[in-house]
């Protein structure tokens, strides 16, 4: 059996999309249930707020994932993306970043990455929108164990680095807004150690059914060089579900 449940596409870093300068709020219950000969549960909670000013503007999202299988915990995850933005609605506009995450399915205890970067919007219409970002940060992860793959040091299960992210956000309403798309992909290299690299691409498709709800569906995908031994460096989510937004 498949319950499919609320989703909701991201906002975070898409100030300037907006026609209006009141807080605009999301929010996101999605996930499967399977029951049978296989047991398992994936959910995947999503809060976004975005705010914007002409001189200053900010954006949080927070994720929550759980999933089990065969009632063995599979997911216990927080992902976090908080974003504070100067000029937000210009053309280009600078921002410093806070991201904070948690992964039981790769056993990242805690990974903290404060940054400063810029975004430039290469295509900047009302029905269509595709910016670039670049961000340089540091990185603090702690990991539930030492033997790594990929990773020369295995005396300390804490890896900290610099990195240079680059980041591209597409954002289509198309057929007189009767089909909307959104994707977006990052790539984070270390700037100390060449083998410390990852990425992550997410896409979602809506059809709006009344003005502030969709049925939509979304996939993602999230890949690390470095893992800790005996662990998939990639991971891929397939969700459906409602969007419910307050514009």
């Amino acid at each position: 059996m498949l319950l499919a449940l609320i989703t909701a596409q991201p906002v975070r870093a898409q100030l300037n999309e907006t026609d209006t300068l009141k807080l605009h709020l999301k929010g996101t219950v999605s996930g499967s249930v399977l029951a049978g000969n296989i047991s398992r549960t994936l959910l995947l909670n999503r809060l976004d707020a975005v705010y914007a000013q002409p001189g200053w503007g900010f954006a949080a999202r927070a994720d929550y994932q759980y999933g089990s299988t065969r009632h063995r915990r599979t997911e216990n995850d927080l992902d976090a993306w908080n974003f504070l933005y100067l000029r937000p609605l210009s053309r280009a506009y600078p921002y410093a970043m806070l991201l904070v995450e948690t992964n039981f399915r790769r056993k990242v205890e805690s990974r903290v990455q404060p940054g400063l970067g810029l975004s430039y919007s290469l295509l900047h219409r009302q029905q269509n929108l595709l910016r670039l970002s670049l961000t340089a940060s540091w990185e603090r992860t702690r990991y539930g164990g030492t033997q790594f793959e990929n990773h020369s040091d295995t005396t300390a299960n804490v890896i900290e680095t610099w990195r240079a992210t680059g980041r591209l956000f597409g954002r289509h309403h198309l057929a007189h807004d009767r089909l909307r798309l959104r994707y977006e992909v990052w790539c984070q290299q270390s700037v100390e150690d060449r083998a410390n690299y990852r990425y992550r691409a997410e896409g979602g498709a809506e059809v709006p059914v009344s003005k502030h709800v969709a049925l939509r569906a979304t996939a993602r995908y999230s890949y690390e060089h470095v893992v800790l031994a005996g662990f998939r460096p990639d991971d891929l989510f397939v969700t459906y579900g409602l969007t419910f937004s307050n514009f």
